[in-house]
């Protein structure tokens, strides 16, 4: 329990942000941890109150899971000492407005800067998009906020030494990865199994990725190919972050290499069909994979997934709740580190 909020940290402040032409309010929560001196990852809960679709200020609620990335300290090394910090953030997770919901994505920058041992003040500039058709929006939106606050510091300890459990340098751990499958859209209008077998398609991805330490991976992916519901069949791409778990190799004490693992992901990213591209959607997803490592720096994978969509994505008349419409996809992969190997 100590490892896991080791250099970890909460976060409260205060916001003000630019939404449709008019400036608002709101407040933030969110709990950080750095998995490594470089990168960590953040759960936080928002709300701003802006003028929507209507003239009155109204509450916008948000849910979203983030990577923070300091490449200045990635490239240059990080000095303990140092007591100012920058970094950018990605992410996505659920918005929430009266009589609306739906996924959205984030991007920002942001500093901290020491004032004690175990406090620290933080700025933050970071911008939510949310999907056409949210808020009575036929194109995407975007919610600007500046955000002003204190960190706690929760079992600091940025002088501990690297060990053979993260990787050592920026150019260290990169891999690729390769994979083909098939796909079948799922919603209530498919009421059988038969109907989504009959429904399946082939799906392309391609990935990049790093390993930050024997736990933990990150990997950017692009999917896609073509889907088929019951009225039509389109092309689709699906662009999106994953945040991927090795307990295996975690546990393994004696070996980061493990023969076989299993390693649950979380991702969120976008979805666009390309007869419409100008629609696109925000998406979040999960799944696992079961990895066979055959030496160093060389696997294969199956890989299971759902993709969780908006209704727009199949464009059906049908009324669906969200979380009720998606993706679901296995796969079969080829990976390879194609850098130095941190791991031993």
């Amino acid at each position: 329990m100590a490892s896991l909020f080791r250099n970890s940290s909460v976060l409260l402040g205060a916001e003000a942000n630019y939404y449709s032409g008019n400036a608002g309010f709101g407040a933030e929560i969110a709990f950080d941890k750095w998995v490594v001196s470089t990168v960590a990852v953040r759960g936080q809960l928002d709300v701003n109150y802006a003028s929507g679709s209507s003239s009155s200020m109204v509450p916008f609620y948000y849910g979203h899971a983030d990577m923070l990335f300091d490449l200045y300290s990635s490239l240059l090394g990080r000095n303990p000492s140092n007591s100012l910090r920058s970094y950018l953030m990605l992410g996505g997770g659920l918005v929430h407005k009266k009589g609306d919901n739906d996924f959205c994505i984030l991007a920002g920058v942001g500093c901290q800067y020491r004032v004690s041992n175990d406090w620290r003040l933080y700025a933050e500039l970071g911008t939510t998009v949310h999907p056409s058709d949210f808020d009575g929006k036929d194109l995407p939106s975007l919610m600007t906020a500046l955000s002003l606050g204190v960190v706690y510091d929760i079992n600091n300890n940025p002088t501990r030494s690297r060990s053979r459990f993260e990787t050592l340098r920026f150019a260290n751990d990169w891999f690729f990865n390769v994979s083909f499958g098939t796909a079948s859209v799922n919603y209530s209008e498919i009421s059988s199994f038969g109907q989504r077998v009959s429904l399946l398609t082939p799906v392309f991805e391609f990935g990049l990725g790093k390993r930050l330490t024997t736990l933990w991976q990150i990997r950017l992916c692009v999917s896609g190919l073509y889907a088929r519901t019951v009225d039509d069949m389109f092309s689709y791409y699906n662009l999106r972050g994953d945040i991927m778990i090795d307990p295996v190799a975690y546990f393994s004490t004696e070996n980061s290499h493990p023969l076989f693992s299993v390693c649950p992901y979380l991702s969120a990213g976008v979805v666009a069909r390309l007869d419409d591209q100008a629609n696109f959607l925000a998406c979040p997803a999960g799944g696992a994979q079961l990895v066979w490592r055959f030496d160093r720096r060389n696997q294969i994978y199956l890989d299971a997934r759902y993709v969780v969509t908006p209704l727009r994505f199949v464009q059906s008349s049908v009324s669906e709740r969200i979380g009720k419409v998606g993706l679901a996809t296995l796969l079969v992969g080829y990976s390879h580190t194609f850098s130095k190997v941190s791991f031993r």
